[in-house]
């Protein structure tokens, strides 16, 4: 064992406190808080009214390919710790407030020493306190007078009393990993885009991240778990006979090691999605469409994470002095001022349930015990017969609901935000087909608009590729289906027009089958964007009546005047 490995291992243990006596961070913390409390006031000023802790531990594992050869391998150890501290009082504080500072708009965090011991530990967290309390001193000032210019009266207070929390989950043991064994893999899995040369560019990378999270706040909420976070990512890019960029990533996610598919199961992922992106390049050119769409497997868990899953997160919007420029910099959920109206069809059900470990024997990644605000979660209803009766929220009253239902969630370099955990999407039978019948409906509906070809979609880009001012990515994999037979053409080059909500509510018919959807969300704020693992379980296919499509209104680029070296004949292979 390399003198790195063993630096690795070492942290490793001493962030799983199930293997070490004393946590000495949690003490640190803990200490640390007290001290805060009681004790932190600058001259005159006000003291702070609440003060949180959160303490991430992480090891992780990556290594990644291209084409066959090793690119990079990685351990990164790390220690990050998050500060929310606040001045004022429950009914209005510092909090929630940007100004013009659209960037620096996130809680105090940074790394720490992940082999520091309680003094240097204290020592960390009593300046980045220091910094955090003179900020929110100058935040509740300016606050108070943007109140008052805005003449802003509905007011509904800025932290919800909750209930003392305790929870220590510690883990047992470690599961088996061998990183020469996934070098291999991951090489191998790169090597397969060997065999198709319209593939200009491809990397193949595989991660595994051990997590020990802490936290603890002035009411008395202390807690301490683990997670981990198992990935592979499968990149790749092409360019179709117009010279238009196609760029698409498949990312896998567990939370276990035990949950990873076989090598040869995850071989197959890698082949089709070259495949599919092989075949890309002599795809059609896409054409002004409107008609009934058909989305499957990824395409229709993205639909329902984009139009639907992302609006119910993000209930309440932070003040800016540039109003209009929130909607560049920040999202908000669009759905949450439709509470108590229908916003899916009738014969469809949400509930969000973090509790909930799998489904189908498949884990999901949305699970966790308790929130980033210390909040136990519970199953939460969100649509009942299609009309909106609940949506996320953290500790930020907004009109609606005045307490969290445990949903707030971020990463380490952002403030919580109500997220999802794992979303449950279900329809009544009379309204579940299979994916055959639902072809065939996709058909009979395109034919009676008078049509030549209906729109099927298997794959869409991630809410991260969407313009800020779209609700839907574009398509990546797209298909016409003829009227006539049936046959499937595959089309570049698209993207969505005048999507609204209505297409929640224009759901005919879903599958009969579910598909598990493993993801991470990505956060609210553009400049600090956090992503917290969630899962999505839906039918596997979604009818939508009637959609819009267009020509994407991007440049194609000049083909390569070589071809790639690989593939060249005159370099004798």
């Amino acid at each position: 064992m390399n003198k790195f490995a063993a630096k690795a291992l070492l942290v490793l243990f001493a962030a799983a406190p199930a293997f070490a006596g004393d946590d000495v961070v949690l003490k640190a913390m803990t200490d640390e808080m007290q001290r805060t409390v009681q004790s932190l006031k600058m001259d005159s000023l006000a003291r702070p009214y609440f003060v949180s802790y959160y303490v991430m531990d992480s090891t992780e594992n990556s290594v990644s390919a291209v084409f066959g050869s090793l690119r990079d391998e990685n351990v990164y150890i790390s220690r990050d710790v998050s500060v929310d501290l606040r001045v004022g009082d429950r009914s209005f504080d510092s909090s929630g407030y940007v100004g013009q500072d659209f960037g620096g708009y996130k809680p105090g965090s940074g790394p720490m020493n992940e082999e520091a011991g309680y003094d240097s530990l204290r020592s960390s967290l009593w300046s980045l306190t220091d910094e955090v309390y003179k900020k929110a001193l100058e935040k509740h000032s300016q606050k108070k007078a943007y109140q008052q210019k805005k003449n802003i009266s509905e007011l509904y207070g800025d932290l919800s009393p909750e209930k003392k929390e305790s929870f220590f989950s510690d883990r047992t043991g470690l599961e088996p990993f061998d990183a020469s064994v996934w070098r291999e893999n991951v090489k191998k899995l790169s090597a397969v885009f060997r065999k198709y040369p319209k593939v200009q560019g491809s990397l193949v990378s595989f991660s595994r991240a051990l997590r020990t999270v802490r936290f603890v706040n002035s009411e008395g909420t202390r807690y301490r778990y683990w997670w981990d976070k198992i990935g592979l990512d499968i990149r790749a890019s092409v360019q179709d006979r117009t010279g238009l960029r196609i760029t698409d990533e498949k990312k896998l996610a567990w939370r276990s090691m035990a949950a990873v598919p076989s090598f040869d199961a995850l071989a197959a992922e890698t082949e089709a999605f070259a495949r599919d992106m092989n075949y890309l390049v002599g795809s059609s050119t896409a054409e002004i469409y409107m008609g009934p769409v058909l989305f499957e497997d990824q395409a229709a868990a993205e639909f329902l994470n984009q139009l639907f899953v992302r609006n119910v997160s993000f209930s309440r919007t932070p003040w800016a002095d540039r109003e209009d420029w929130l909607r560049y910099y920040m999202d908000s959920g669009g759905l949450t001022r439709k509470l108590n109206m229908r916003v899916l069809p009738a014969f469809m059900n949400v509930v969000d349930d973090p509790l909930t470990l799998a489904s189908g024997g498949v884990e999901l990644n949305g699970s966790y015990p308790i929130d980033n605000e210390g909040v136990r979660p519970a199953p939460l209803e969100l649509v009942r017969n299609g009309r909106l009766t609940g949506f996320y929220m953290g500790r930020a009253p907004v009109k609606e609901f005045r307490n969290s239902n445990g949903h707030a969630r971020a990463f380490p370099n952002e403030f919580s935000t109500p997220r999802p955990g794992n979303v449950f999407f279900s329809a009544n039978p009379e309204k579940r087909a299979s994916r055959a019948a639902m072809k065939k409906e996709l058909v009979r509906l395109a034919r009676e608009n008078g049509l030549e070809y209906a729109l099927l979609v298997r794959r869409l880009d991630t809410e991260d590729q969407k313009k800020m001012e779209d609700l839907l990515a574009s398509p990546v994999l797209a298909y016409k289906v003829s009227v006539k037979d049936g046959s499937e053409t595959i089309i570049g080059g698209a993207e969505w027009t005048g999507v609204t909500f209505r297409a929640l509510r224009d759901i005919l018919l879903v599958a009969d089958t579910d598909y598990v959807y493993n993801y991470y969300q990505a956060g609210q704020f553009i400049y600090n964007r956090g992503y917290v693992p969630a899962a999505i379980v839906a039918p596997s296919a979604l009818l939508v009546q009637e959609m819009e499509l267009k020509p994407t209104e991007s440049k194609p680029d000049r083909q390569p005047y070589l071809p790639h070296p690989y593939f060249d004949p005159e370099q004798g292979r």
